[in-house]
């Protein structure tokens, strides 16, 4: 982004947002040429945002701000003299109104889809970038898979709208998450659409209650101009009834599905169509991709014909095939709900004499009380292996305590406690035969395991593929 004048950008915050910026200290003549919430990486000419993390206070690095030649701060409170301060009641706020004016307002010059929900939002901003490319028209994709936070701090989030509007992109396909939407990461940005999938249990480590978690996603239709809304499930329903922006309900519950292992068929639009990915939440979530392209000015027929040539999802109840005679599919399900619907998709894909195995565990540091609730999930597999996923800083065997609150040891299912995930998928891959399906959840696309602070390489696709092949060798030997 082309440099910037203070005084500039003051106005041109203010003009959208009055009095959200309250300038202390003389602006004249001063340029800003980057902007920036990491005081590490503060050069001359850096506006500085200061804000209050939860471990990390921004405002602690001012007076360092001003030793790195920063050209101002936004911050809450006036740490020093050295430069100017730009008052704010909510450093999260203007920081991303802020970041949206320095980089011209990149949403006004592009069209950008929100996608936020429990499940569902990485598969759908890729179907949608699919889509609207494979129409012939420029798309890109924000989320888990491409950055390390599924949506970025408001500078960098500015930053990549302005890259992909420079470089010719009309699409911007962004999964936008509810961390994201209550620490005020995206706001100034206009949303062309908003997508919501369901809500089900997670992230109460952070919002504490269904309801905060809830009002949280809410916010993100305050900035869009047309919402779609699976109303399929209550929330949908309930905030079908909030929002006061033009809205398309969808009940994407896939009823006319037609599942089969390599793919899918289902009615939408007059048509029938066929989509090579499996799953009944894989069809929910091409609908309200497909209603969203039709938004986009898509027509019926091109948007039919790209979902046929979707492409496999990583992590997405995604396939491994190395050459056995059973399913294996890894999926990202990691909460109640995503757990259920993977196994109950796996049901549906295997004959009425073959077992679903369920190997999965729960992340460290995050939500506790989801936990035994992922325990109870599970029981509906005919073989559960509790076993380790992001253990992070705590004790493995204490999460995996924690799961097994949830499970009836009494239920008919086969289960087994395995604290290592190699040897886990290991066991779930030796004991499966011809018909049944080992599914391997919770880490899906993830290319390591968090233990303690360190990442460790272990990428749950090519660990299957590797027990496979041991075992193959085994027999040939």
């Amino acid at each position: 982004m082309a440099a910037t004048t203070l005084t500039d950008l003051v106005a041109d915050v203010n003009q959208r947002v009055p009095g959200l910026l309250t300038p202390h200290g003389d602006l004249e003549g001063r340029l800003v040429q980057a902007i920036s919430d990491d005081s590490r990486r503060v050069e001359e000419g850096t506006l500085f945002f200061a804000i209050r993390g939860e471990v990390v206070d921004g405002h602690d690095y001012i007076e360092a701000v001003a030793d790195a030649g920063g050209v101002a701060v936004v911050a809450e409170d006036v740490r020093t003299e050295r430069i100017p301060t730009l008052l704010a009641e909510s450093s999260r706020v203007a920081t991303a109104h802020t970041s949206a004016a320095f980089h011209g307002h990149p949403s006004a010059e592009i069209q950008v889809v929100a996608v936020t929900g429990t499940n569902g939002k990485t598969s759908i901003v890729n179907l949608i970038e699919h889509l609207v490319r494979h129409a012939g028209r420029t798309a890109e994709s924000f989320g888990t898979l491409t950055g390390t936070l599924t949506t970025a701090a408001a500078p960098r989030f500015q930053e990549r709208l302005r890259s992909a509007a420079d470089s010719g992109v009309t699409v911007v396909a962004a999964e936008v998450s509810s961390h994201a939407l209550d620490q005020h990461r995206v706001d100034g940005t206009t949303f062309a659409i908003g997508i919501f999938t369901n809500l089900t249990q997670d992230h109460l480590d952070y919002h504490a209650t269904m309801e905060a978690y809830f009002q949280a996603k809410a916010r993100l239709f305050s900035m869009c101009e047309v919402a779609i809304i699976d109303v399929s499930n209550e929330w949908g329903r309930r905030l079908a009834d909030l929002v006061d922006i033009p809205t398309i309900e969808v009940d994407a519950t896939a009823e006319t599905a037609d599942l089969r292992p390599n793919g899918s068929s289902f009615d939408w639009q007059g048509q029938r169509v066929s989509i090579p990915l499996g799953g009944r939440f894989n069809v929910s979530n091409a609908i309200l991709a497909a209603e969203a392209a039709l938004c986009l000015g898509l027509e019926v027929d091109d948007v039919v014909a790209g979902l046929v040539a979707v492409p496999q999802i990583p992590g997405r109840f995604e396939w491994v095939a190395a050459g056995q005679s059973f399913g294996i599919v890894v999926d990202y399900s990691h909460t109640p709900a995503g757990l259920e619907a993977a196994i109950a998709t796996a049901r549906e894909l295997i004959p009425e004499d073959g077992r679903v195995f369920v190997v999965f565990g729960a992340g460290g540091d995050r939500d506790p009380g989801k936990r035994p609730m992922m325990g109870a999930a599970s029981l509906s597999a005919d073989v559960v292996i509790v076993t380790s996923d992001n253990p992070r800083t705590e004790d493995p065997g204490t999460i995996i305590d924690h799961i097994f609150q949830g499970i009836d040891m009494s239920a008919d299912a086969t289960i087994v406690r395995e604290v290592d995930r190699r040897a886990a998928i290991g066991m779930a891959i030796a004991d499966a035969r011809e018909g049944d399906i080992v599914v391997i959840a919770g880490k899906g696309h993830e290319q390591y395991q968090i233990i303690g602070e360190t990442r460790h390489e272990f990428d749950d696709r090519l660990v299957a593929r590797s027990a496979v092949n041991t075992i193959a060798e085994a027999g040939r030997a």
